[in-house]
């Protein structure tokens, strides 16, 4: 694989699993040095090694974004770690599901904590040491369901939507300083958040069926995109947000 991100100093949250360990992968295969961070050290600590035993180079970090000291403390050990920060990539995140009329105070809180505030938080703390890189990258996760909506989802579409409003507004404010904010919004991709939606077949084949591509993505599909948008190639492209939905969205827009 070619290492044209030879060297960029990346943190990523949420690396433990799923999307965030592939980004992982993907970005350190690219030549990237990364901070894996992760609610669950173990599994932050396992994608270090994987990374490692590729050849790559990384660092494990464990971190609830969702709280300021340890969103602040993550920041400076993957700093320490890797010398400065030259990409965000925004990952970690929180499932919720229900109707509307049904929502806590409880989940309301924990699903904005983590899904909007967490991703504010983060780059609020990295933002002095993108400004310094003079290559800063920011890609966060939304979700299709951040452009669409569906019903039993509002509270995860809102949040979702919230964060392309952070991302639009982010690549402005930073645009002076040569830092470019991008997000992407996954459609249903094969991942321990999606499993309990296609546990039987009836469920899969009713959302596969819904995806013009007939298939569903993989963790593999988004990091791509993520290793695209941090590289040179990709330097002029600042406050999309990018559909990897096989083209569910493309139905309704």
């Amino acid at each position: 694989m070619d290492k044209n991100l030879a060297g960029v100093r990346t943190l990523v949250t949420g690396a433990g699993s799923g999307i965030g360990r592939a980004i992982a992968l993907r970005l350190a295969a690219a030549g990237a040095r990364v901070a894996a961070a992760d609610l669950n050290p173990g599994r932050a600590r396992e994608t270090a090694e994987l990374v490692r035993a590729g050849g790559g180079e990384a660092v494990a970090l464990a971190a609830d974004v969702g709280s300021e000291a340890e969103a602040r403390r993550m920041v400076a050990e993957a700093v320490a770690a890797l010398g400065g920060l030259d990409a965000l990539i925004n990952n970690a995140g929180v499932a919720s599901a229900g109707w509307c009329e049904n929502v806590g105070e409880a989940e309301m809180e924990r699903v904005l904590r983590v899904n909007l505030a967490g991703v504010l938080r983060v780059t609020r703390e990295a933002a002095p040491l993108l400004k310094k890189s003079g290559r800063g990258r920011v890609v966060n996760l939304s979700s299709v369901e951040g452009i669409r909506g569906s019903g039993l989802l509002c509270l995860y579409s809102a949040s979702k939507a919230g964060v392309i409003g952070l991302t639009r507004a982010n690549a402005i404010e930073f645009a002076r300083f040569k830092i470019t904010v991008n997000a992407l919004c996954p459609g249903p991709i094969q991942t321990e958040m999606l499993a309990p939606l296609i546990a039987d077949d009836k469920s899969r084949e009713k959302m596969i069926r819904g995806v013009p591509l007939r298939r569903l993505g993989t963790p593999a599909d988004v990091a791509g995109a993520v290793a695209f948008l941090l590289s040179d190639e990709a330097a002029f492209i600042t406050g999309v947000y990018l559909p990897i939905d096989g083209g569910m969205t493309a139905k309704t827009m």
